[in-house]
């Protein structure tokens, strides 16, 4: 007995070599074989990727092509555009309630018509910054925001103008604020009893003589208008007739001078039609030409 080793397994029986016939090496035929798959397979796949990218380059250049074409680009914005629009209003985005806050002289229907938008339209078709501008064109309005609230609400808030004086201008007479923006020319004959001023210039100086003037309401409230004469100083009139010169400089002092006067002369006794305070030390007091020739000084 003989311990056989892994060796000696594998071995051929001795005396039988001859018998039989030798054994051809598969091992290495089929790694050939294989590799030969492997690198043909590489091959096709390799093609197959350069196929692809050509065909993407191809489809790129074109569609640069395509693009650099005149109208081309914004018809193929537009037409992504509509697509949104409809997917998003097939989901229920579009304009169901439109609300507006804050206005008094600017009408609703003058509104929704600087809008530009129908009840059922795409919202996200709105564009709140051009609306905006349309409504700021519009008679009274200072300011205003809009606001897109998804899924079908717009929301306008409005700030009006408020009517300060009525200004006299190139033989025309509109409306202003007080910042001197004309408000309009149509709706003059509502606020006639606002202090008319004239001349060019005079809505810029007009809210400091008007804020001085409000000392006195009463005096105030007599004006019919104020002439900003030469862009240097101020001729007022009053509802009595009265007429008064002010100085270029030194309107609160002139003003103070003013209302001591009033104070002191009953100007519909003694018929002062003038006072011209224009110099610093003395005010010149005009009466009625039928009662004296010459004005009086004090």
């Amino acid at each position: 007995m003989r311990q056989l080793s892994f060796n000696d397994r594998l071995a051929p029986e001795r005396g039988a070599a001859s018998n039989r016939p030798a054994r051809r090496p598969r091992m290495r035929t089929h790694m050939r074989t294989h590799m030969r798959t492997q690198w043909l397979r590489a091959i096709r796949q390799r093609a197959r990727l350069l196929s692809i990218l050509g065909a993407v380059g191809a489809l790129v250049l074109t569609g640069g092509w395509w693009l650099n074409q005149p109208g081309n680009g914004a018809l193929l914005n537009n037409a992504m555009r509509d697509t949104v629009m409809r997917t998003t209003a097939s989901l229920g985005m579009t304009v169901e309630n439109v609300y507006s806050i804050g206005h008094n002289e600017a009408t609703p229907e003058a509104i929704l018509a600087a809008l530009e938008i129908r009840r059922g339209d795409p919202i996200l078709a709105f564009t709140p910054a051009q609306a905006r501008t349309r409504i700021l064109a519009l008679d009274w309005v200072e300011s205003v925001t809009i606001e897109r609230r998804l899924p079908d609400t717009i929301r306008v808030n409005i700030v009006e103008r408020s009517p300060f004086a009525l200004w006299q201008h190139d033989k025309r007479i509109q409306l202003i604020d007080r910042g001197g923006t004309i408000i309009n020319a149509s709706d003059v004959p509502r606020f006639s009893h606002l202090p008319l001023i004239v001349g060019e210039g005079a809505p810029l100086k007009a809210p400091g003589l008007f804020d001085t003037m409000r000392s006195q309401p009463a005096i105030f409230q007599s004006l019919v208008s104020a002439v900003w004469v030469g862009a240097r100083r101020w001729d007022l009139h009053f509802d009595s007739g009265l007429l008064v010169r002010f100085p270029e400089s030194g309107t609160v002092a002139a003003w103070q001078r003013l209302v001591e006067l009033l104070r002191s002369y009953d100007m519909q006794q003694e018929q002062i039609v003038s006072i011209d305070l224009r110099l610093p030390d003395r005010a010149v007091l005009g009466v009625r030409p039928d009662d004296v020739m010459d004005g009086n000084s004090t």
